[in-house]
Order: C-alpha cells, then structure tokens, then sequence
C-alpha cells in the first residue's frame, strides 16, 4: 500500500514535519510517501485550458497512484496553510478525473496550543469530503505539540498510541477501497460457476479453473489450473481476484488449500479479513 504524506508548514523545523516523519518510521503494510508540493504554482483556472503547468500533470499523477493520504499540518490563522490549500486546489480539477477522489485520509493537526489546530482540521474535512475523499472519523488533533517531544524524538506515549490506531484504521480503510476496487474489475471477467468449480473464459474458451467445495460458511480452494498456453500472464491471478470477489459477495469464508491460494492470500493482505480463522495454520 502507497500512502502519501503531506505536511503543512514548509519549515525544516515543523513540530508537524516531526510527527509525519515519526508516522513514516512505523512498521505497518503501507510504504510512505513525502509528497512535496512547495513549487507548484498557484492555481489558475485558466491554465488548465490553455497552458497546463507540467508540475501540476505531474502532481497529479503521483496522488493517482497512491493508495491513500496522511495530512500533518499547523494551524495559520485559524485555518489551512495557504500552501497546502493550493496543492488540494490543483488535485481537485479537471474533472471527472480527479487524481484524489475515494482515497482515504487521515487528517492530522498540531500545535503549540491546547486546541491543536482543531478549526483548521474541521475546515480541512470540510475541503477533503468536498473533493470527494473518504476522511477518517474524528479530529486528531496534537495540543501543546512541544511537550510531546524530546529533542527530535517523540516521546509521550498517549500520542503514540492514538497514532498507532489511526494508522490501523487508516490501512482498514486502504483494505477496504481495494477490495471493492478488486471486486468490481473481478465482476467484469467472463466466468461460470458451478457448486464445485469456477472457470475463468476467454472468448468463451476455459483458460483457468478453480476447484471447490462449501463448507459451513465457508469455501474451500483446492486446486486451481490454468491452461499451458496462458501460464505466466497473470491468468491464476485473475482467478483468485474473482474467487474473492464471489467469497466477499456472497459473505463466505475463504479456506486455502490450493498451495498458490495460499501465496496470493499471503502476498495480499487486504483479502485476510476473508481468510477463515481456523484456515490460517493450513500448510
């Protein structure tokens, strides 16, 4: 999982450049991002119709290919640090494609008050679920930010653990957007279902099929094969996706036996919250 890390001041020194450099640092299943924004020009209108800046292509692209946002900013005068609000500007046009719409995020404010930035982290939801991102519940908001610190190093343990649960909840969210994502490009393949066996077709000819049985609540992957003339194009691939897809929709618990089953379910970690319980020790 990619996820993205914008910070709010542009200053070396930022309390809030601390916090997203300590989030970058914990051990999870995403890989991070710092996603400097400081040269973009300002958002014009205008030249998105005749003279598009390369920097905003480009910015664009990147939070494209992310699979989601962390936002760690101060609070200015009460509200969005003026950079900041440009580089989102920018994300939040041309439409239909918007390069951030359906992420999810999680906003971040910091400061050397008691409030920690909360006007600013309220306005920034407000702007986010404008451009149509999925914005984590709540306000996480870091007060007297200083105290928490000891040099560089963050020390008060309150604040680790409220960070340690927003980035659970962040990747919950991740897991989540990507099965969906999965399931309706899954949908889109040629397949038949039968009680014991999924086949995946191309042009109506079988090209890959799963074996299977129902258990209670659950469905068995015993075996999976793919013809010789599509082996190493991704096709098993492609199955497994589908199986989930079916399994998810369907409410069903998924239980490996197929050995690449259980490479693809080990390799993909959004899919775990549908591997069986008890399925989670089979060799």
């Amino acid at each position: 999982m990619r996820v993205g890390i914008l910070v709010g001041s542009l200053s070396q020194q930022a309390y809030t450049l601390k916090i997203a450099q300590y989030l970058a640092q914990q051990s999870t299943q995403m890989q991070y991002f710092n996603l400097d924004y400081s040269q973009l020009p300002l958002y014009n209108p205008d030249l998105d119709l005749t003279a598009r800046p390369v920097a905003w292509t480009a910015w664009r692209k990147v939070v494209a290919a992310l699979d989601g946002l962390i936002i760690v900013m101060p609070e200015y005068n009460l509200s969005i640090p003026g950079g900041l609000k440009n580089a989102l500007d920018i994300l939040s046009v041309p439409m239909p494609d918007l390069p951030a719409q359906g992420k999810p995020v999680l906003v971040i404010s910091a400061s050397s008050g008691s409030r920690g930035g909360m006007l600013a982290n309220a306005h920034l939801h407000q702007v986010l679920e404008n451009m149509g991102l999925v914005v984590l519940p709540g306000y996480v908001t870091i007060g007297n930010v200083m105290e928490i610190f000891d040099e560089n190093q963050l020390v008060d343990t309150y604040t680790k653990q409220v960070l340690a649960t927003q980035l659970a909840s962040l990747q919950s969210q991740i897991y989540e957007r990507q099965m969906l994502q999965a399931q309706t490009q899954a949908f889109q393949e040629q397949f038949a279902l039968s009680e014991h066996r999924l086949t995946l077709l191309e042009q109506g000819r079988a090209i890959a099929y799963a074996d299977l049985r129902h258990l209670t609540g659950g469905l068995a992957i015993d075996h999976l094969v793919v013809q010789p003339d599509r082996r190493g194009k991704g096709v098993a691939q492609r199955v497994m996706h589908l199986l989930m897809a079916i399994a998810r929709n369907a409410g069903y618990q998924v239980y490996p036996y197929c050995s690449y089953a259980q490479a693809f379910l080990a390799q993909h970690v959004e899919y775990q919250t549908l591997v069986a319980a008890d399925a989670k020790s089979i060799k």
